[in-house]
């Protein structure tokens, strides 16, 4: 049986890869959150699940952002060290990329001027693969799925079921950056039960297929029968990339489709659940 310790249980993210942990009969889950006393834990544990951190949403201060995604990510590797943890995972996001302008990225791609939310994500990355300890980083988009929150697709369908009228960029290219916390967390449990012990990766998530952004709008708008008007604003080298999902798909990742995550988004948003 794995002992798998997740940090930290109590965000969005963190409490679905909670839920479902919890029904694997081959895990024992562990928890840990930022008010734990460290000094009692004791004995070893095979994976560290590092879901915690603060987004750009929060826009919070920059020694918010160092105390939360770097300072606690050395804090986090020594405790690894500590207890001889076998592998981290660790979810970053795709925002490391900043500014760039790109048909799709890749672990290798370049970065352009990110935020300093996404640097201090970046430098937490770069504290994970210099531990010496086997890791498996996730790259993530806007993560959707079983709540209502915010970013961009949330916000788009917010705007569009309201009747507003919406003015897009680069909506005639395609669009694949969106998680379903569903296809996430049976992707991380997935992970989990990788058994080479050795492998280190930087991972990209997405969606599978790619859909144009005109399409995902005009979808959206037939699902709420809306009246907005959708406009194409032109861009002149405004951020834009696709995230290449391949070497994900090679470890077992796997995605709904982008019109099935729509659909069941749209039915919490007409239940008014949030």
């Amino acid at each position: 049986m794995k002992k798998i310790i997740l940090f930290s249980p109590t965000g969005y993210i963190g409490g679905y890869i909670r839920e479902m942990v919890l029904k694997e009969k081959q895990i024992q889950l562990y928890t840990l959150t930022r008010g734990s006393n460290l000094s009692e834990y004791a004995g070893s544990y095979d994976i560290m699940v590092y879901s915690a951190g603060i987004t750009s949403a929060r826009n919070e201060k920059a020694e918010k952002y160092v105390e939360d995604n770097v300072v606690t990510a050395v804090a986090m590797v020594n405790f690894c060290q500590e207890h001889s943890v076998k592998r981290i995972i660790y979810l970053s996001t795709d925002e490391v990329y900043g500014a760039l302008n790109a048909e799709s990225v890749t672990d290798k791609s370049a970065m352009v001027n990110p935020n300093l939310y996404a640097a201090t994500k970046y430098l937490a990355e770069k504290i994970i693969i210099g531990s010496g300890i086997p890791y498996f980083i996730l790259r993530l988009p806007g993560v959707v799925g079983k709540a209502w929150g915010k970013n961009f697709i949330y916000g788009l369908m917010a705007r569009i079921g309201n009747n507003e009228d919406v003015e897009l960029y680069n909506i005639d290219k395609e669009f694949n950056n969106i998680v379903d916390i569903d296809d996430l967390t049976r992707f991380i449990i997935l992970l989990c039960n990788y058994e080479d012990s050795s492998k280190s990766e930087i991972l990209l998530l997405g969606n599978t297929e790619k859909m144009k952004l005109k399409d995902i709008a005009y979808y959206i708008k037939r699902l709420h029968n809306s009246s907005s008007h959708i406009r194409n604003v032109e861009a002149i080298n405004q951020r834009y990339f696709t995230l290449d999902v391949e070497r994900a798909v090679e470890y077992g990742y796997d995605s709904k489709s982008i019109a099935t995550i729509l659909d069941e988004l749209y039915q919490i948003q007409k239940s008014g659940a949030f």
